[in-house]
């Protein structure tokens, strides 16, 4: 969301001359202007899950920048008035000096929902969290922007386009997101291409988000069983799915346990050089374990029936 321009003043932002930033005597109305474009959506039959404080407070080059500090103030003294579930504070790369003060400010965190990140240019080692996992109950943990791993090239560039499926992966695995929201869908280099048609990347994503639907919960699964080899398990109603991503240059044998369940039957879906999402047939399950060939360079969805 973006403050009006009466709510706003400029400062002196480093390099940045025309800096700006919501005026501190404006957070009340700031929030009340939050409140009425909320209104304004549902009068128009849109009901909003959440609102935004601010996108990428700390990339504000052409919005308004927030401090750490100024950004728990607001959501201490204001944000506790904001009429549907707040999200804070979307930091443009997950950097965790931007979100760690709400985290540590228990009147702060009392009035934000959902704690928003985006991942441009964060490394794999800083998705895992430690001090969301330890005060972070009650809240839920959101991957709100990214496109991944850039956007000069042509999201049908393969075996690049499996980036995406490590990416999906280890923010649902290591990072434990609940949520994971590409940028522009129809993009060169997005999961969909300029004619509308899915691209590799897009099939990526599908192998996730297909089968792995709202109100499903991801389960312990080995998130390694092999070099190059990433697996992810979900479950919802009677239904597993396993999503397995083999970044490696060579097929292998995988054998999958089921835990906790049981099955018939795995229904499988395939993306690789040649496919995207191709249906695979079923496997048959005994002793509630299957065994399948992961290819070279591939992503598989695995159902349970």
């Amino acid at each position: 969301m973006e403050s009006p321009a009466r709510m706003v003043e400029t400062f002196v932002r480093g390099g940045q001359t025309n800096a700006r930033r919501l005026r501190y005597d404006m957070y009340a109305a700031y929030a009340q202007h939050l409140n009425d474009f909320t209104t304004f959506m549902r009068n128009n039959g849109v009901t909003l899950y959440g609102i935004s404080v601010q996108n990428e407070p700390d990339y504000a080059h052409d919005w308004t920048w927030w401090t750490p500090a100024e950004m728990v103030r607001f959501l201490r003294e204001n944000a506790g008035s904001i009429s549907t579930r707040v999200i804070a504070p979307e930091s443009f790369q997950y950097l965790k000096n931007i979100s760690d003060p709400i985290l540590n400010d228990p009147t702060a965190l009392a009035n934000v929902d959902i704690i928003g990140a985006h991942l441009y240019g964060t490394s794999f080692a800083n998705f895992p969290y430690p001090l969301f996992k330890q005060k972070g109950a009650g809240k839920e943990l959101w991957m709100t922007e990214v496109y991944h791993p850039n956007s000069s090239d042509s999201a049908d560039l393969w075996p690049q386009a499996l980036d995406v499926g490590e990416h999906i992966h280890r923010a649902m695995v290591d990072a434990e997101f609940q949520a994971y929201v590409w940028w522009y869908i129809r993009r060169g280099y997005g999961p969909m291409r300029e004619d509308g048609q899915i691209s590799k990347r897009g099939a990526n994503m599908a192998h996730f988000a297909r089968f792995v639907r709202p109100g499903y919960v991801r389960i312990q699964a080995t998130p390694n069983p092999a070099p190059n080899v990433h697996v992810s398990a979900y479950r919802g109603g009677n239904s597993t799915v396993v999503v397995a991503v083999n970044k490696g240059t060579s097929a292998l044998s995988q054998q999958f346990t089921l835990v906790n369940g049981t099955a018939s039957g795995v229904s499988s879906w395939l993306t690789d050089a040649s496919r995207n999402v191709a249906p695979q047939g079923t496997t048959g399950v005994s002793n509630n374990a299957f065994t399948v060939t992961l290819p070279a360079r591939s992503v598989t969805t695995f159902v349970t029936a």
